[in-house]
């Protein structure tokens, strides 16, 4: 689209400049043909609005870009945490299951030293495989 509204459209084809050299020459290269082009009040206030909305359009384009390009980024990074909590989870349920099976053979050996404790200090053997008797 072009930085002219429909009512300044006629009145810029008097400018020495069309709207995309107005908008895009360095400012010293766009004061310089404004001021070889004897321009009128009017005529120099067009030129100078084609350049400020034409600049302000541009700025805005811009703006949206990195606006989307921000979002994008934003989007990889909540994927990628999705997957770092998914692997944290995991590793927390195998940390939890680890946790559990210790805690069940710290109790089973605690319940054997017990029972040792408790039968004075001998292995608990079945019957007829200890050191009794025969020797």
């Amino acid at each position: 689209g072009s930085a002219l509204g429909s009512s300044a459209s006629a009145s810029a084809s008097s400018l020495p400049l069309g709207p995309d050299a107005i908008v895009n020459l360095p400012v010293e290269d766009f004061n310089a043909a404004l001021g070889r082009a004897r321009l009128s009040g009017p005529e120099l206030a067009l030129a100078r609005d084609i350049r400020r909305r034409g600049k302000n359009k541009v700025a805005a384009q811009k703006c949206r870009r990195r606006k989307l390009e921000a979002m994008a980024a934003l989007r990889e990074e909540l994927e990628a945490l999705g997957r770092e909590r998914e692997r944290l989870l995991n590793a927390r349920g195998r940390a939890q299951r680890d946790l559990s099976d210790l805690r069940r053979d710290v109790a089973a050996v605690s319940a054997q030293v017990l029972g040792m404790l408790r039968d004075g200090g001998t292995a608990n053997t079945p019957p007829g495989q200890g050191d009794s008797g025969a020797g």
